[in-house]
């Protein structure tokens, strides 16, 4: 039956058109997740690996804290080992952060020292020389396109304490990627840079000898007796790597999960179409009963053809998914590791999808080996309602038993969904989503065909074109709620991650505003003033509410509260006292004459007092005697006592204050709905303008957190795009089988007068029906999923959890949606109009 198989493919190959478009998409999904996997693997294993590449031990502080440790912590280490000659070199490693500057930008960098010795270097020189003394550093060539500079130029690099260093590009790296630091440069530097900072570990390089093992456990030994590690460089790589993959795995598993959803989706399109086929080829089927084909070998020629068809499209969806995978990740920027894709891995994903298209027709073979050679004789093609006319009660006793099921597992799905979001647990949550995706596989085909006489009714209001696509539907109610739960799922994903997306989003600026009340501040360390350049041109930043200057003095004396201890006074316009502590009223007045004023919780804890309660601070050579109130606003950018300009004003002592303010600060408050990396972006185009200035507040963490989200969303958005595709294949394939069935009726109205404005109007009619029936279930289901999810996810990490829906893409989508329901429906129209009234003279 093979040979019969293939010959139905050759004869007709548009019949499994769209069998094979789903099959190719859902190779494509499958495939691109596990190259997805596999180079984002290899890309993290390269930016992990290679520093520690040429190493042979790693000395480690381990749990100890490095900065408790003497300078020469670990070269005591290897003169207590008494390693003897066995050592080639040894590099110390220290890091930094600073901000620098170049001629033409300015943005956050780690400062990496490099060793000394070229065994011990994991990189080398594009042009230029290596660094030789603590003026001298070494970039990559994006580095130095970002800043302006060449070989030979000048930057400055500004540490936290506000020290400025000039330092001189020696020489471009042949670096090719950035280490995922946080930061938006990496430099590297000579050893002397740090001075006599203490090393965070000692890379060793050992001889090339017969007892280099014997070698590594007695720097082992010595460690552990101070108390400090010494491991291999390939264990550091392996610990490392593994730590680092841990955001890989959990993205790789979202992904996985959509790619198994979109491959649901096209098993149903994929059932869909051989029910329809089955009841097309009735006439076939029945003559080759007739001329003594068996119930197994029409089965086997079903299979066959399923089998071909899953092959070709999963070898055409394999190459696209491996392709646009790495394509994909190259243009993300996170191929630097180079191709990599685990090869079982890939095979097995291929053969799922051969597995599941060869299943997915399984479940339609019965229908087929039912076919009596006797229909060969009238060639009447089988609606839905004609084709389980003969299997009487016991498939009405199928279809309500898969209901019941379907619905239970849909409770169940949800109760899971419960208990993952109130516990926090994403797991379960993702476990409670795929057993509601399962009893909505279930239940919601046969829940819609039992509406569909009621829902076709609604049609009639359209003329004769809406009762013709009432009857059409309505007799072929359960392929329709195939096709309605195929479009389901599609909007539901998208619905699911849009939710999630903006709930995610206005948590983490909600959980943002609530630690940095500053939503960007640009402030010198030094409390020296800042140019009246950047003061002039504050209020040009359009992301902000407005811009807010701020006067401060160091604080000379006040209750030591160890690292809580408030360092400067700051004195804030009136009306940014009312912007900044909204969600926490300060009357900003006085009490008993004196002025209450903003104070960390931390340092009230730490000396003991609470609310109301006096706090005496030195200023200027003066005393103020202040009463504390608890807020969160006095750690931006640093610890501080806040009061108002007014209050100022009514101590007695506020001529002399004010001759100690500078005005350091600019605080900034994002406008509603603003993007902060456009915000971000802005005020360090203004930090520009003064080297001194420094950018604060909570805008560096909020940019790195949403640009890990979008680019999250964005990968995500292009994965449900292809189950979309999948969906209005499966809805474009209900309805061009429908016009080939009832090719026989539509000449006839054809030949009764019906004009083809009409004919094309009903299958328009069709198609909006299933796309907007498809298109209210996917929200009212994917909306409350994605939220139940980002609450599982991140709900425990904070008490500022925000739900926020989507209206701007949902006001998107809907149109969006109907319109390519539509687009669905032109082909199947077109053929549709192209019948001629004679042709049902002929059937």
């Amino acid at each position: 039956m093979i040979r019969v198989a293939w010959a139905q493919i050759r004869h007709s190959p548009s019949r499994l058109l769209a069998v094979l478009l789903a099959v190719v998409l859902s190779a494509a999904m499958l495939a691109g997740t596990v190259v997805f996997q596999g180079t984002s693997t290899a890309s993290m294993a390269t930016v992990t690996a290679a520093p520690l590449k040429p190493v042979d031990v790693v000395i480690d502080p381990g749990d100890a804290d490095a900065g408790s440790l003497k300078p020469s912590w670990a070269e005591d280490v290897l003169a207590k080992a008494d390693m003897g000659g066995m050592v080639r070199a040894t590099a110390p490693y220290y890091a930094a952060t600073v901000t620098m500057y170049g001629a033409g930008a300015r943005g956050t960098a780690n400062v990496y020292s490099v060793s000394r010795d070229p065994s011990l270097r994991w990189f080398g020189l594009e042009s230029g020389d290596w660094p030789d003394s603590a003026g001298q550093i070494v970039v990559s060539r994006d580095t130095a396109d970002g800043l302006g500079v060449r070989v030979g130029g000048r930057v400055t690099l500004k540490s936290s304490d506000g020290t400025k260093r000039v330092v001189t590009v020696s020489g471009i790296n042949d670096v090719r990627f950035k280490p995922m630091t946080g930061t938006d440069y990496a430099v590297y530097a000579d050893p002397s840079y740090f001075g006599d900072a203490t090393p965070g570990e000692l890379f060793v390089k050992l001889d090339d000898s017969p007892d280099a093992a014997a070698a590594v456990q007695r720097l082992a030994w010595a460690a552990a007796a101070d108390g400090v590690t010494a491991v291999t460089g390939a264990e550091m790589i392996r610990q490392a790597s593994a730590m680092m993959a841990g955001g890989s795995d959990q993205l790789t598993a979202i992904m996985a999960v959509f790619a198994a959803i979109a491959l649901c989706a096209a098993m149903m399109v994929i059932s869909s179409t051989y029910r329809t086929l089955t009841a097309q080829r009735t006439r076939d089927i029945a003559m080759l009963r007739l001329i003594g084909a068996r119930r197994a070998n029409i089965r086997s020629m079903v299979l066959s053809e399923a089998l071909i068809t899953a092959v070709a499209g999963t070898l055409i969806g394999g190459l696209v998914g491996v392709g646009g995978g790495y394509a994909a990740m190259t243009a993300m920027g996170q191929a630097f590791g180079g191709f990599a894709a685990n090869p079982l891995l890939l095979a097995g994903a291929l053969l799922l999808t051969v597995a599941a298209t060869v299943l997915a027709a399984w479940t339609t073979v019965r229908r087929a080996t039912r076919i009596p050679p006797i229909q060969a004789l009238d060639g009447a093609t089988q609606t839905d309602g004609a084709a389980g006319a003969g299997t009487g009660g016991r498939m009405l006793d199928i279809q309500a038993s898969r209901i019941v099921f379907g619905v239970l597992c849909a409770i169940a799905g949800v109760a899971l969904l419960w208990v993952g979001a109130a516990g926090f647990h994403m797991p379960i949550a993702l476990v409670g989503g795929l057993v509601l995706a399962l009893g909505l596989v279930l239940a919601l085909p046969g829940l819609v065909a039992m509406l569909m006489p009621a829902i076709g009714m609604l049609s009639t209001a359209c003329g004769l074109a809406g009762k013709l696509a009432a009857s059409s539907l309505t007799a072929n109610a359960r392929r329709a709620g195939g096709t309605v739960t195929a479009v389901a799922f599609g909007i539901s994903l998208i619905a699911a991650l849009s939710s999630a997306a903006a709930t995610g989003t206005g948590t983490i600026n909600a959980d943002l505003d609530y630690r940095y009340p500053v939503s960007a501040a640009l402030y010198t360390p030094d409390n020296s003033s800042l140019s009246d350049k950047v003061l002039q041109r504050a209020s040009e930043i359009t992301d902000a509410q407005a811009a807010y200057p701020v006067r401060t003095t160091a604080i000379g004396q006040t209750p030591d509260g160890r690292r809580t201890t408030p360092k400067v006074l700051d004195v804030i316009p009136d009306e940014a006292a009312a912007v900044f502590t909204a969600d926490s009223p300060w009357p900003a007045g006085m009490s008993d004459g004196m002025p209450v004023a903003l104070v960390h919780p931390r340092y009230m804890s730490a000396i003991g007092i609470k609310e109301g309660d006096t706090l005496a601070i030195t200023v200027a050579d003066t005393t103020i005697t202040v009463r504390a109130q608890a807020s969160q606003l006095t750690e931006s950018p640093e610890l501080a006592v806040i009061i108002t300009d007014s209050q100022l004003a009514m101590l007695p002592n506020a001529a002399t204050i004010r001759s100690a303010l500078k005005t350091s600060m600019v605080w900034f408050k994002a406008g509603p709905g603003v993007n902060r990396a456009s915000l971000a972006k802005q005020v360090d185009h203004l930090a520009a303008a003064d080297p001194n200035a420094t950018v604060g507040g909570g805008i560096a963490e909020s940019n790195d957190i949403l640009n890990v989200l979008n680019m999250l969303v964005m990968l995500s958005y292009a994965m449900l795009a292809i189950t979309v595709i999948i969906s209005l294949t499966g809805l474009a394939n209900q309805l061009a089988l429908a016009v080939i069935e009832r090719a026989s009726e539509i000449s006839m109205l054809r030949a009764l007068g019906v004009r083809r404005g009409t004919v094309r109007a009903e299958i328009a009619i069709e198609a909006l029906t299933l796309t907007v029936i498809g298109t209210v279930i996917g929200l009212l289901v994917g909306l409350p999923l994605g939220i139940a999810g980002v609450k599982a996810q991140i709900g425990g990490m904070t008490g500022q959890f925000t739900v926020a829906m989507p209206w701007t893409q949902i006001g998107v989508l809907i149109p969006v949606i109907l319109a390519a329901g539509l687009l669905a429906s032109i082909i199947p129209a077109r053929n549709a109009t192209r019948i001629q009234p004679a042709q049902g003279l002929t059937s």
